[in-house]
């Protein structure tokens, strides 16, 4: 009897498991047709319809229906884009070497600024004329939509920053490496709207970053690690360790977040970070980017994957 007791516990325990997967796995995130098979590099939105998706092999699409449906653009070069940032309905951005801009929806694309180098990971415009990039490990500042850039900030390092985020007059970017033996990191900090940025933090190679508020703040690492502030990234706590590597974090408020890992995973938090569970687990392929965007969110990866929350 005790032993038909301990088989029909494992057993309910088992399938209550498996059920609790499958629901978390299936029935959060719904996949979006984006008719590609190109890795996902970029997604940005400027509210929960209207969008636009970067990729592989000049691969660039918008949405003005939340992602239903995506209209395939011609940038006009068959680079592998990098970074996207879209500013309003008529104006967005791409880039990979070269940073290449449309002010008719995509209609058009012209290539601005001779950014000509290292390759431009991450873009954030402020306005029609104030702009930042990062490129390599710079970044850089534009007043004039594009046009013309100075340099504000140089890690003088061979790692390179990314992750341009900004709250009001705050901004932050972040990055790192662990090429050649060497796995250094560090984020970096604007109180100005960008006209002076200092380093406020040195650590192994960050991953992401994602700010809730001028102060409220997280990044994840190489090491499965997930950092928080209270104070504008002055000092910071380690809050939990998740066991994949993630790639990016997204934070809806400070409490509910959302991360996505190599190993092809997306997490959710309800308490600040301190607890992860894996709410997405339907491939083995790195998923690149996620975001949160009012009640919404999205991730992308490799083979055009595209999803979006339920």
């Amino acid at each position: 009897m005790r032993k038909h007791i301990i088989l029909l516990f494992l057993i309910t325990l088992i399938s209550c498991g498996k059920d609790d997967n499958n629901e978390l796995s299936s029935d959060y995130f719904r996949k979006i047709e984006i008719n590609t098979t190109q890795g996902l590099t970029d997604i940005s939105f400027i509210n929960e319809n209207q969008g636009i998706v970067c990729g592989t092999l000049g691969y660039f699409a918008k949405t003005n229906d939340g992602g239903k449906t995506w209209n395939k653009l011609n940038v006009g070069i068959n680079h592998s884009f990098l970074s996207a940032f879209i500013l309003n309905e008529n104006s967005f951005f791409t880039a990979r070497i070269g940073l290449y801009k449309t002010q008719n929806s995509g209609s058009s694309f012209n290539e601005i600024g001779s950014l000509n180098g290292s390759s431009i990971f991450s873009i954030n415009f402020r306005d029609d004329n104030l702009g930042f990039i990062t490129q390599g490990g710079r970044i850089l500042k534009t007043t004039n939509g594009g046009n013309n850039w100075v340099e504000k900030y140089n890690t003088n390092t061979y790692y390179s920053l990314s992750n341009l985020q900004f709250e009001n007059n705050v901004g932050y970017a972040c990055g790192g490496s662990n090429f050649d033996n060497f796995n250094e990191g560090e984020i970096v900090k604007t109180v100005d709207n960008g006209v002076n940025w200092i380093k406020i933090t040195s650590s192994i190679n960050i991953t992401s970053i994602s700010f809730v508020d001028e102060n409220i703040g997280f990044y994840s690492n190489i090491n499965q690690e997930i950092f928080k502030t209270l104070n504008g990234g002055m000092s910071w706590m380690k809050i939990s360790t998740i066991g994949y590597l993630p790639l990016s974090i997204s934070y809806k408020n400070e409490q509910i977040g959302f991360l996505s890992t190599y190993e092809g995973k997306i997490l959710k938090t309800e308490n600040g970070g301190k607890n992860w569970k894996v709410i997405y687990d339907k491939t083995n392929t790195p998923i690149s980017k996620i975001i949160t965007i009012g009640n919404s969110v999205f991730a992308i990866g490799d083979n055009g994957l595209c999803l979006k929350s339920k």
